[in-house]
């Protein structure tokens, strides 16, 4: 049994890796300064990616995120439900959004 868990959680890994990534898309301003709309996975990865687009810096105009880990992700054992879980089509992926404004 702990085999097919095995399998199946680096099935997830994989294909979640597959959507990691951060997508930018240019805003225009009327300062002069570059503006960013980011989206993906975690406002860790979008923080990450802001700060290579801004190297000088930036500011956050807005942000959110949208998780649907379960309550006890921190656990290390895995229920069967949480696994039925981790595999149904019901659940959107997990989301984050940020704006920015790079520094001069």
């Amino acid at each position: 049994m702990k085999s097919i868990v095995r399998i199946a959680l680096l099935a997830l890994s994989a294909g979640a890796a597959g959507c990691a990534g951060v997508q930018v898309r240019s805003v225009g301003t009327n300062t002069g300064h570059a503006a960013y709309d980011l989206s993906g996975a975690s406002l860790g990865a979008l923080a990450a990616e802001a700060a290579r687009l801004c190297p000088q810096g930036h500011a956050v105009l807005r942000q959110w995120q949208r998780s649907n880990r379960p309550a006890d992700a921190s656990d290390a054992s895995t229920s069967t439900s949480q696994l039925a879980a981790a595999f149904s089509y019901d659940i959107p992926p997990d989301q984050a959004q940020m704006s920015i404004v790079c520094k001069a």
